[in-house]
């Protein structure tokens, strides 16, 4: 019996190790995924964040099984002891907590490495977004004239060629004092949403409110650069 106790917190402590190394690659490859694909932020973003928490809670239950085996482990002799009555209720805790946490491990590795991971975390954002009145191909349009006009911006055009991603874009509005802060937010929103769009998420119709917002600030953007043009 010692020597299962002994060895039990050993075997969670190794296992863990492995599931925490091959986690930290699989939010590597999430990275690098969006590098080759921008419009895919919010779903890695969203992914990582998932990822991120299954690992806290992972690290959690690792800890506890660890440290009451290893209490258990102090306490061999008195389990041995025949009039020790809590021997059975110990031994069957000790069996119930390191399988919980194995069986938990493993569920979420196998969550994280599913090829439809993706697929999952886009449907799972896109249910918020299924009402409205603005059909999705007008609300591309509006995002398309938004995009184009920001992407014309002088400050924008001399960043040295580099091609910049909409977030960069709306970084350098806000810092141009194009745009204020909330105003980037909903750009932010606003960007998510046509990203789902492009996906092919099941997102037909978008708030009105919404594109209302797209298209004001889209003006401002143009007020903007036509003003610097008549400077």
């Amino acid at each position: 019996m010692y020597w299962l106790f002994t060895t039990a917190p050993q075997a969670v402590a190794a296992l863990v190790g492995i599931i925490f190394t091959g986690m930290f690659f699989m939010a590597e490859s999430i990275d690098n995924r969006v590098k080759d694909d921008q419009s895919l932020l919010e779903i890695a973003q969203e992914a990582k964040t998932a990822l991120y928490k299954n690992m806290q809670i992972v690290a959690v239950l690792a800890a506890i099984t660890i440290i009451y085996d290893l209490l258990l482990t102090s306490i061999v002799p008195k389990l041995s002891n025949p009039d020790f009555c809590f021997t059975s209720w110990l031994v069957l805790g000790f069996a119930a907590i390191n399988i919980s946490t194995i069986y938990v491990t493993f569920k979420y590795v196998f969550q994280t490495v599913n090829p439809k991971c993706f697929d999952e975390i886009a449907a799972n954002l896109s249910r918020k977004y299924l009402d409205g009145d603005v059909d999705k191909s007008e609300f591309i349009k509006h995002f398309i004239i938004f995009e184009r006009s920001a992407r014309n911006m002088p400050f924008v055009q001399q960043m040295d060629g580099r091609y910049m991603s909409i977030r960069e874009i709306i970084s350098l509005l806000i810092s141009h004092e194009i745009i204020n802060r909330d105003e980037a937010n909903e750009l932010y929103e606003i960007s998510k949403i046509r990203n789902l769009i492009v996906h092919g998420e099941p997102i037909e119709k978008v708030n009105r409110q919404i594109d209302d917002t797209l298209v004001n600030i889209t003006n401002k953007v143009l007020d903007a650069t036509q003003k610097g043009t008549n400077n």
